[in-house]
């Protein structure tokens, strides 16, 4: 906590602030010096020559770092954000991100989080997120609807949205969610006599960027951010892609053939994660949280 910026100062306070023992002198307290860091924090406080008490008003061991997500964005690593601040000091920096209301944080693959707290930060750093907006991974790609018998594509999982490795406070005052699973594709089917029918295409799950619907003649529709893509009708009103999963829900199955060459559907892609790491977080607030935690 910062001194006052004004008023009475004591060099108990001094002490309290940036560390010391008894007995106290000034000149313990130059700024570069054992207990005094060269920060945003002590640039009032001289590195040699006059010192005095009036020096440390306003003075602070610890700097603030805000970072602040007004705008949509994707994988959002908070480690490479704050050292980019000028006023960074591994060891005595305190970083709060905070996503407004409204806005998305979210991911351009199934493969990376929307946002990491890395292990890379000081360990007597500190991380906080506080959460107005969406936090969410990409959805699953829809499994494609299949020609003939041959069983319907299955869907992909979905993204995970937030990954913490080391001590971090999470004010989540929203949504915090895994992307959602791909449905799976319908099958198609050979019968005895006649034409050889198609099956239509899972849906895509939902996330920020939503899942592709899956592919084929009857591709599925797309997910949306607070929504899985429909899956696709083929051939026949029998052969249905599953939907995509909405927000850390996992995609339904893909419609089975039926008649004398039966082929199952594909299977619904699984939920990714709304957060991996949960160890290290402690929740002020825990909000909407969907899907698994681990």
């Amino acid at each position: 906590m910062a001194l006052p910026p004004s008023g009475r100062l004591a060099f108990t306070d001094i002490q309290t602030e940036f560390g010391g023992t008894e007995p106290i002198g000034l000149n313990e307290y130059y700024r570069g010096g054992p207990f005094v860091p060269v920060s945003s924090g002590t640039v009032n406080i001289p590195s040699s020559g006059t010192i005095a008490v009036s020096n440390f008003y306003g003075s602070t061991d610890r700097i603030a770092i805000p970072l602040s997500i007004a705008t949509p964005t994707y994988n959002y690593n908070v480690y490479t954000q704050a050292i980019a601040n000028p006023n960074y000091v591994a060891g005595i920096s305190d970083t709060t991100v905070t996503v407004a209301p409204g806005v998305q944080v979210g991911s351009t693959s199934t493969a990376t989080y929307a946002m990491q707290v890395p292990n890379t930060f000081n360990p007597n750093d500190t991380v906080t997120i506080v959460n107005n907006g969406v936090i969410q991974g990409r959805g699953g790609n829809g499994g494609a609807g299949r020609v003939g018998s041959a069983t319907g594509g299955a869907g992909l999982a979905g993204g995970n949205a937030l990954y913490v490795n080391r001590p971090t406070t999470i004010q989540n005052n929203s949504v915090i969610a895994g992307g959602g699973g791909g449905g799976g594709g319908a099958s198609g089917t050979t019968p005895d006599k006649g034409p050889t029918y198609t099956g239509g295409g899972g849906g895509g799950g939902a996330g920020y960027d939503g899942g592709t619907g899956g592919g084929g003649p009857y591709p599925g529709a797309p997910g949306t951010s607070s929504a899985g893509g429909a899956g696709a009708t083929g051939n026949l009103s029998s052969q249905v892609g599953g939907p995509g999963g909405g927000r850390g829900a996992a995609g339904s199955n893909g419609s089975a053939t039926g008649g004398a060459n039966p082929a199952p559907g594909g299977a619904g892609g699984a939920a990714g994660s709304y957060l991996v790491g949960n160890p290290f977080v402690t929740w002020t607030a825990t909000g909407t949280r969907q899907g698994p935690v681990s």
